[in-house]
């Protein structure tokens, strides 16, 4: 027998087949494509937008647009814009789908509505006319740089910097609000400074660092671009993130300045050096997303969308806005009816940066294995700390708690440890908060809120928390939020409402302020790290013991 010899058009037929039995193959063992829609999203890269200082979130912003995204099966991507006009061009001519993250000064026609001819093309970072509080402000203050003058400068927010939206753009509601702050400094930066970066070393929208990140309205100056400088670690010269302090050849003794939109002003103003005086600059600017009125699919769905934000029962906009900026001490606030914006408490930050550069260091061994253990984030746990005792080892209140972490002697007790003894004491304060974290479980609440539950749990018991849940239930509302706990709690020393829980008076202000100061130095640890500053070196080591799912471990 002689073997049989393919012919040329066997082995075409036969590798046909092996083809099409591996293509079948596949088609079995691949999982079944994943058909979304892709949202593009032209967006600044501000810290309301994707934050890079807050351990709160993604980022405001981003967290809206994740809501509309999951309701909508929509795929999210980022497109960068520097400017609102750039933003608006890029969505008018078709290369972005949404443009979020700016705000502008209304017109004065009133607010429009979402809607197939709703053309929000009053207002703008410059379309209105500019309020009259701010042009006769504005003449009275020159910064006598050759030039342009502060009314300059004004104009430029309030009378024609950008153009009005393209025709065609439809504009959501106005959701948030916020004053321009108009801020100076008295010298020009040193170089460059490098970018800021998150904890994971991410920056999605790819942004040029401080500059970006901070700047509503940069000012271009003989000398370079206006930069806001950072608080010096030992209150010494201020200088950029990564720089050294070396004086422009440019340099001159004339102020500085920059228009800043009000929350970036409040989330940075704890990092930028003296002076920080920021001046209202007028009307406050209102903040809305704009897209394309003729796109069938995209149009109607993004009208919905805000139609449910604008509901009463609606809370996501209050909780989103609790939870970025509801920590904030209320001097960083810009008051209505007050010209100035109130200083950040200069002596507070200075006393935080001490003690992470003198105290934290010989205590990280301990807080990192408490935290470890007990699944807590390092920073979090240290911001505990600072706030209950300043890291000193002796501290003793007049309640009688003690300790590095102010435990009682009965929490001590439970927990078999000495409170007196650092290392014991942060080992117990850590296990102490797992295990109020972990009674709420039934409370089904936001890994955020429940955290903040258990600091309130935490400064003043668990029974007086649930009193306060309980009480806020009885008052209409639902006890889940800390946003909605936070008015609660301070009604628990007043008889009409205590003489209505299981366990009476309690002291729910001083909850209050104990869970908002450890949000707000906590806050400010991260932006240490984020910002790449000195004492980022001495939190490092602990930033390895961040449970990977925190904060829903």
């Amino acid at each position: 027998m002689h073997d049989h010899i393919f012919t040329t058009r066997e082995r075409f037929a036969l590798f046909g087949l092996a083809i099409a039995q591996a293509f079948l193959l596949l088609l079995i063992l691949l999982p079944a494509p994943r058909h979304s829609e892709v949202l593009r999203v032209a967006a600044p890269a501000r810290e309301r937008v994707q934050t890079r200082l807050s351990p709160y979130g993604p980022g405001f912003e981003q967290e809206l647009l994740t809501a509309f995204c999951t309701r909508y099966g929509y795929e999210l991507r980022w497109v960068k814009a520097d400017d609102r006009a750039e933003a608006l061009r890029l969505v008018a001519d078709g290369y972005a789908d949404v443009a979020v993250g700016f705000g502008a000064v209304p017109g004065e026609d009133g607010e429009s509505q979402p809607g197939p001819a709703a053309l929000d093309a009053t207002y703008g970072d410059g379309a209105a006319p500019p309020a009259p509080d701010i042009a006769e402000a504005s003449m009275a203050d020159t910064d006598g740089t050759p030039g342009f003058t502060l009314a300059a400068l004004l104009a430029r927010l309030a009378s024609g910097a950008d153009k009005a939206p393209p025709s065609g753009l439809v504009a959501s509601p106005a959701y948030d609000h916020a004053r321009p702050v108009l801020v100076r400094w008295s010298e020009l930066d040193p170089a460059t400074p490098a970018n800021a970066v998150d904890r994971d070393g991410g920056d999605a929208l790819s942004g040029d660092g401080l500059r970006s990140a901070l700047l509503l309205t940069s000012w271009e100056t003989p000398g370079g671009p206006v930069l806001p400088r950072l608080l010096h670690p030992a209150g010494g010269p201020a200088t950029a993130p990564g720089t050294q302090p070396t004086a422009s050849p440019d340099a001159t003794d004339a102020p500085r300045h920059a228009v800043i939109d009000g929350d970036t002003w409040r989330l940075w103003q704890p990092f930028v050096a003296e002076p920080t005086a920021g001046r209202a600059t007028g009307k406050p600017l209102s903040y809305r997303w704009h897209w394309r009125g003729d796109d069938a699919t995209l149009a109607p769905r993004l009208a919905e969308f805000w139609r449910e934000r604008m509901a009463p029962a609606d809370t996501l906009l209050d909780d989103l806005t609790e939870r970025y900026f509801g920590f904030l001490p209320e001097s960083l606030g810009m008051p209505d009816d007050g010209e100035y914006a109130g200083p950040v408490d200069i002596f507070d930050l200075m006393d935080l940066m001490t003690v992470v550069a003198e105290k934290l260091p010989n205590h990280a061994p301990a807080i990192s294995r408490a935290a470890a253990q007990s699944g807590i984030d390092p920073l979090l746990l240290s911001a505990v700390i600072f706030q209950e005792s300043r890291f000193d080892t002796s501290a003793r209140s007049k309640t009688g708690v003690r300790g590095i972490m102010q435990l009682t002697q009965s929490t001590a007790l439970l927990l078999k440890v000495n409170r007196m003894n650092p290392s014991q004491s942060i080992r117990g304060g850590a296990r102490y908060l797992r295990m109020l974290w972990e009674s709420l479980d039934d409370l089904n609440l936001d890994p955020w809120d429940r955290w903040f539950f258990t600091l309130a749990a935490f400064n003043q018991g668990p029974g007086h928390l649930r009193d306060a849940i309980k009480l806020n239930q009885d008052l209409g509302g639902t006890g889940r939020t800390w946003r909605e706990l936070k008015d609660t709690f301070p009604k628990l020393a007043r008889p009409r409402y205590h003489v209505r829980t299981r366990y009476g008076y309690c002291r729910g202000y001083e909850a209050v302020a104990f869970v908002e100061s450890v949000r707000y130095y906590y806050y400010i640890l991260n932006g240490l790290v984020a910002l790449s500053r000195p004492e980022a070196e001495h939190l490092a080591p602990l930033l390895g013991t961040v449970p990977v799912r925190w904060p829903s471990v």
